[in-house]
């Protein structure tokens, strides 16, 4: 197969039954090719840890939460894991459903924004997939862009899917839950991408909940119909991190003027330092923003209404009730390729 840590040779059979075709990319903590199952013939992905990496049981565990992860959800807005294994020289690899189209980075490097029926339908597919995960008490902890993949279906509408569940924090206890696992949500731990985490990850607090990613997801969303960050990212982590703690919030109309006025609104409430005054859930999110984009441009009296909006009632767990399940859409039916993880802070993305 080669020495350690070199490329897998294309021709090479993975666990018996994975053929290597092609390598799609290459991040600073994986590697991805596309294989193909020579059983049935199933085209796949095939995500590759680095081998200086497989030397921490923390990061090794990482990887392998991907799969835990999205083995706990099903969800057609999250890329799928179908199988784990290991190389010969001991790397672990996971092998995930092959998506084909771009990331939403990858998407807003080409365009200047995106416009708004593009954007909530996005936004909207996402919180259907962050639904399914709060419901199996698990928070994403790193949505950004870079794992936001969009594809289409076989009818060519959107199909948003949310990748790399890494960094996951399961609330739950995991059977045989090791040591690593409790380091990787250790209280005091800054995990995620500075630009979009939370104020309660900037702080390092065990408590993160899923509120995070909803907090995340109201960046995200700025970006898409701005296609600029939140956060001035230039002078480093540091003052990220200080503006987060801090700074006002930018107002989005600066950029795009023909935004109806109650998306400030919205973006006030999604990005609120209070977590208790920010959307309590993912759908309450999404029906949010439909509400201020489905009815043109509103009256600041609408505003105040969104800024106002009380908070769902909250189960003793201090997590939402997902006992009315939001209805699911049909599952995209168009084989899907995933871009690799990217570590928490800089790794650079594969092609």
């Amino acid at each position: 197969m080669g020495q350690p840590g070199t490329k897998i040779p294309i021709g090479t059979v993975l666990a018996g039954k994975y053929r290597i075709t092609r390598e799609i990319g290459r991040g600073g903590m994986a590697s991805v090719y596309e294989a193909e199952n020579v059983d049935i013939g199933k085209r796949v992905a095939i995500k590759v840890l680095a081998q200086e990496l497989t030397t921490s049981s923390v990061v090794v565990e990482r990887f392998l939460r991907e799969a835990r992860a999205a083995a706990a959800i099903r969800s057609p807005y999250i890329c799928d894991v179908y199988d784990s294994g290991k190389l010969e020289d001991d790397r672990p690899f996971l092998v995930l459903e092959l998506l084909e189209g771009e990331s939403l980075f990858e998407r807003l490097s080409v365009v200047p924004y995106l416009d708004v029926k593009t954007t909530v339908t996005l936004v909207t597919q996402v919180c259907r997939g962050l639904t399914k995960a709060h419901a199996a008490n698990i928070v994403h902890r790193d949505l950004k862009p870079e794992n936001i993949f969009l594809s289409k279906d076989e009818e060519g509408h959107l199909v948003s899917k949310i990748l790399d569940f890494g960094l996951a924090k399961f609330y739950a206890p995991l059977a045989n839950e090791s040591k690593a696992q409790a380091r990787l949500t250790r209280e005091g731990a800054v995990f995620g991408t500075p630009a979009y985490m939370s104020p309660e990850q900037v702080r390092g607090q065990g408590a993160v909940d899923h509120r995070a990613d909803l907090w995340a997801l109201g960046c995200i969303t700025y970006e898409c119909l701005t296609g600029k960050t939140v956060w001035k990212t230039e002078q480093g982590v540091a003052m990220t991190f200080a503006q987060i703690a801090s700074s006002p919030l930018p107002n989005p109309l600066d950029v795009r003027p023909d935004l109806p006025q109650a998306f400030m609104g919205w973006f006030e409430k999604a990005l609120s330092r209070d977590i208790e005054k920010r959307f309590q859930s993912a759908k309450e999110l999404s029906e949010a923003l439909t509400q201020v984009f489905g009815t043109g441009r509103t009256s600041l009296p609408e505003v105040e209404k969104i800024r106002s909006m009380p908070p769902p009632s909250m189960p003793q767990s201090g997590r939402p009730s997902f006992e009315n399940e939001w209805p699911s859409q049909p599952a995209p039916r168009s084989p899907a390729a995933p871009q690799p993880a990217s570590s928490p802070m800089s790794a650079p993305q594969p092609a």
